[in-house]
C-alpha cells in the first residue's frame, strides 16, 4: 500500500463520494467498498476511512446530529467539499470515472428492438450514474429506514425526489441527496402524487382533497394517522427548505 502517499484532488473526490453513499455507521476498515476502493487507490482501508471521517467534519447536517468527524481536515478536503456540494451530478460522474466501482458502473448496453443493441451515450451513462448515486446517498442518509414508517426492507424503499426529477436542475438538484426522502413504496406514491407533503419543519400534511373523499378504515390507518407527525431527520443531507417549499406549492393537492 502507498503508506505516507500524498492525497490528491482525485483521491479526495473518491473519498467524498464514498462518504455520501456509505452509512456513517458502516464507515470502518472492514467495509468491503472501502477495502475495494483503497486497493484501487493504492492506500490502506484505514487511511481511506480516516479521510471519509475528515470530510464528515465539514458537513453541517452531520454535525447537527451531535456527532463529529475527525479533526484533521486539510485545505484540499475543504476545496473538494465546497466544489461538489453544489455539483452532485459532477461528483457521481467524476467518482465513477476515477474509481469504476460497481456502485457507479452502469455501462450496460441499451436494447432498441430485435437485433439492435448499442452502448449508452455519455449523457445516458451520466444520468444513470446520477440516479444510482442519488439512491445510494439517500439510503445512507436515512440509514436504510423509511423516514415515516421505519421500514427497512430494501425492495420496498424508494429514494423519492422532493422536487420532481423532471423539473430539478441537472447539476444542483437531480442527484442532490438533500432533494430526497427515503420512503416505503406506499408513502412514495402518496408523496409523488401530491396526496401528502412535508413542511420545512418536517411535519407531514395530508391533502384535504383526499380526506374529503376517502374515509375507509385502511386509508385512515395508513395515511390520515400520520398527519401532524414529523418524518425522521436524516443523519446527513437534511431536506432543503426551498425544495420542500416547491413540493408544498406545486405538487401538493390543496
Amino acid at each position: 500500500m502507498g503508506k505516507g502517499k500524498p492525497w490528491t484532488r482525485e483521491d479526495v473526490i473518491i473519498a467524498y463520494a464514498l462518504y455520501c453513499v456509505i452509512p456513517f455507521s458502516k464507515v470502518n476498515n472492514s467495509n468491503q467498498t472501502i477495502k475495494d476502493a483503497a486497493a484501487i487507490m493504492d492506500r490502506s482501508p484505514a487511511s481511506l476511512k480516516m479521510r471519509i471521517c475528515n470530510l464528515a467534519a465539514l458537513d453541517p447536517d452531520f454535525l447537527a446530529t451531535g456527532r463529529a468527524g475527525l479533526s484533521g481536515v486539510a485545505k484540499l478536503d475543504q476545496e473538494v467539499f465546497a466544489e461538489f456540494s453544489n455539483d452532485w451530478a459532477g461528483l457521481s460522474t467524476t467518482a465513477e470515472e476515477l474509481l469504476g466501482l460497481p456502485i457507479f458502473d452502469i455501462a450496460e448496453p441499451v436494447y432498441n428492438g430485435p437485433g439492435k443493441r448499442r452502448k449508452k451515450t455519455y449523457a445516458e451513462i451520466s444520468d444513470k450514474q446520477a440516479r444510482r448515486f442519488f439512491r445510494k446517498s439517500v439510503i445512507a442518509a436515512y440509514e436504510g429506514r423509511c423516514c415515516i414508517s421505519g421500514m427497512t426492507i430494501p425492495q420496498m424503499l424508494i429514494a423519492s425526489h422532493i422536487k420532481p426529477y423532471a423539473v430539478s436542475d441537472l447539476q444542483t438538484e437531480r442527484a442532490n441527496p438533500a432533494n430526497g426522502l427515503l420512503l416505503n413504496a406506499f408513502y412514495d406514491r402518496a408523496f409523488d402524487q401530491g396526496l401528502m407533503t412535508v413542511l420545512p419543519d418536517l411535519t407531514i400534511i395530508i391533502s384535504d382533497q383526499v380526506k374529503e373523499v376517502y374515509t375507509d378504515e385502511r386509508t385512515r390507518e395508513w395515511l390520515y394517522a400520520i398527519e401532524g407527525t414529523k418524518i425522521k431527520r436524516p443523519a446527513r443531507f437534511a431536506p432543503k427548505r426551498d425544495l420542500l417549499e416547491y413540493h408544498n406549492e406545486y405538487v401538493f393537492l390543496r
